[in-house]
């Protein structure tokens, strides 16, 4: 994986959103790129939420070492937000190659798993285990339906 380009940042048409994940994110590495989501993932998760298409593979790589580290502990809403990522681009993460696909799971396993770990109360944020199922569920009916069981 490389960094983005500034011809993958321009690959699709711009939006304000788009504006500030490249002010974010532009030349990151992702050893750059989770140090910004340790300083406060809920903010930059919504960067890699409307990144283009080769900017979001390479920058969600980040966002899901994040997610697997002990550096997100109690993090509640960054663990939280995963599921609506995954959710809102699903086509993204299935059109892309295997690893993606394979690591997407692995946190969405760990995320099922270990809601207690990112400190995050089932009264405010639902079960991780429905959450996760959800999207489980929806990445296994995506793959059967474009690309065989």
């Amino acid at each position: 994986m490389t960094i983005p380009t500034e011809d993958d940042w321009k690959s699709e048409p711009w939006c304000l959103d788009i504006q500030y994940a490249y002010k974010h994110f532009f030349g990151k590495s992702l050893v750059e790129a989770f140090a910004l989501f340790v300083e406060n993932s809920l903010y930059y998760e919504e960067d890699v939420m409307f990144m283009p298409k080769v900017c979001f593979r390479y920058y969600l790589h980040a966002y899901m070492s994040y997610l697997l580290s002990p550096s997100s502990s109690c993090d509640s809403g960054g663990a939280c937000s995963f599921f609506g990522l995954v959710e809102c681009r699903l086509v993204d993460i299935q059109s892309s190659d295997s690893g993606l696909v394979g690591r997407v799971l692995e946190v969405l396993h760990r995320l099922r798993e270990n809601q207690e770990f990112y400190g995050a109360d089932k009264k405010i944020y639902g079960s991780f285990t429905k959450k996760a199922d959800t999207c489980l569920l929806k990445v296994q009916k995506f793959k059967n339906e474009n690309h065989g069981a």
